[in-house]
């Protein structure tokens, strides 16, 4: 995959990036490689994974993009988060080297460092992207049994992610809903939707014998559910759990939770306390992409019932591996799991909805297969290879305008 760019250099920020786990983090590292097959030039700028000096520090990622990490602190809530902190002049002493000039920027969210890059492109007049990953609700969960606190304070996050975004050239987003929810909430400038992508080759279904498979992972049920994703207080796995604690005795079913996270440990009491901890299976982080191909390749059915979802790159996952998806009714994801095609949606908390909506695919094997050929024949519209070559044509449109204007 290789697209005529002459050598456009993207210079993409993001505080959301590796060590640290997430959504956004997947999409920044994907970018970086994904965008330097197609051609171009890539540097991410991304807080330092640990202290350090007043020197930027250059590395350089397998993927083939140039990595700068700039001086950082820590969150203490968050294991491996860290923001930058006060680094606009070492981003200010790489980018203004003549060999390191950017052609455009694009930033991943309203943090330090994508602030500090946006100050950046305004004062060289520099054409700038920024996309839209992660929602306010994302962080505001912890208080939500304070009550309408917690709304007062997702609104006030939109609009401040609004005014920053209302600086670019362009705002793009994974779906039309993420958008939609920025243009609530005050932006004005051009937006997009492009889907985050899958590799739909290396994610495909395996061929394999599905009872010998079990037998080597250790799974001894006739049925398997799964959800993959960070194990975090606000992705409410404990549905997924307390659906699925419902069907135990109905059906010969088992869970498999691909992933961790801080919600790890509760997650494991409450399967203790629901009395189905030997049902589920916690597989820790799970890098090798191959190893989740296996789990998803002996599941039925994927689960989800995070509300704070603006697409959900694990979601694509499963649909690629061929599996019905049952999601909550919040966020982005109705877009995936859509009613009679390959799954639906159940109200947010609703365990017994879901747990309902479960039962009824694993008792119907042939709206199980039905609704698996839906998950097949809706992924193909979010083939990584359209995603990087919207994003080729975006950027060059992007900077063609801005030159010109």
């Amino acid at each position: 995959m290789t697209l005529m760019t002459n050598m456009i250099h993207i210079v993409i920020g993001s505080d959301l990036f590796k060590p640290s786990i997430g959504g956004t983090e997947t999409v920044t590292h994907n970018m970086g490689v994904n965008l330097t097959k197609a051609g171009f030039k890539v540097t991410v700028i991304a807080p330092a994974p640990k202290d350090m000096q007043t020197t930027p520090k250059v590395e350089k990622d397998p993927g083939g993009y140039t990595i700068v990490r700039v001086r950082s602190y820590g969150i203490p809530i968050q294991q491996n988060l860290r923001f930058s902190k006060h680094a606009y002049k070492q981003i200010a002493e790489y980018l203004d080297n003549p060999s390191n000039t950017p052609d455009i920027i694009h930033c991943n969210n309203p943090f330090p460092t994508s602030r500090e890059l946006i100050k950046y492109a305004k004062k060289h007049d520099l054409p700038l992207v920024i996309g839209s990953h992660l929602m306010p609700e994302s962080f505001t969960t912890s208080i939500r049994r304070l009550g309408g606190l917690h709304h007062l304070l997702d609104a006030m996050g939109w609009h401040y992610i609004a005014r920053v975004y209302n600086k670019a050239d362009r705002v793009v987003a994974p779906t039309q809903t993420a958008l939609n929810y920025l243009l609530e909430h005050g932006l004005k400038v051009p937006t997009q939707a492009i889907s985050n992508g899958i590799d739909l080759a290396a994610n495909a279904p395996l061929r394999v014998d599905k009872a010998k498979l079990k037998r080597e992972l250790g799974i001894k049920s006739q049925y398997v559910v799964v959800y993959a994703g960070r194990l975090s207080v606000e992705k409410r796995i404990d549905v997924v759990m307390a659906a699925f604690a419902r069907l135990v005795d109905q059906y010969d079913v088992e869970l498999i939770l691909i992933g961790d996270g801080n919600a790890r440990q509760t997650l494991e009491k409450q399967a203790k306390r629901l009395g189905v901890q030997d049902k589920v299976l916690f597989t820790g982080f799970v890098q090798e992409l191959e190893q989740k191909r296996r789990y998803m390749a002996v599941s039925d059915v994927f689960a989800i019932a995070s509300p704070v979802e603006l697409q959900s790159i694990v979601a694509l996952e499963a649909m690629t591996a061929g599996l019905p998806i049952l999601a909550v009714n919040e966020g982005a994801l109705p877009e995936l799991a859509q009613k009679g095609v390959n799954g639906g949606t159940f109200t947010d908390g609703d365990s017994v909805g879901l747990a309902r909506m479960i039962g009824g695919l694993l008792s119907d094997p042939e709206l199980l297969k039905q609704y698996r050929q839906g998950s097949l024949d809706i992924i193909k519209h979010h083939d990584i290879h359209d995603t990087w070559k919207q994003y080729s044509e975006m950027y060059k449109a992007v900077i063609a305008k801005h030159n010109n204007s």
